[in-house]
């Protein structure tokens, strides 16, 4: 009897985990591919770098979130904008 609840649990962690690795990848309704503006400086650079990349809004706003840096002691930063 213990083997067959044990066996239940399992494959119920294994699914709960599959789904949730699988949450990146399902699209957001209504999301669309923005423009995202990456402004950095690190403190052995010597003037700010910038790059843009094309994303999803949702991805954007989520690692502009994340990724929000701003150091006043040594002027180091990370900065994500999503624009249109």
């Amino acid at each position: 009897m213990q083997i067959k609840w044990s066996a239940g649990r399992d494959l119920a962690i294994s699914l709960l985990v599959l789904l949730i690795l699988a949450i990146p990848f399902v699209p957001v309704p209504g999301d669309h591919l923005t423009r995202m503006d990456v402004r950095f400086h690190r403190s052995s650079m010597a003037a700010p770098r910038a790059f843009t990349a094309r994303t999803l809004h949702s991805i954007c706003t989520v690692m502009a979130a994340a990724l929000a840096y701003n150091d006043p002691h040594t002027g180091q930063y990370t900065r994500i904008s999503c624009g249109p």
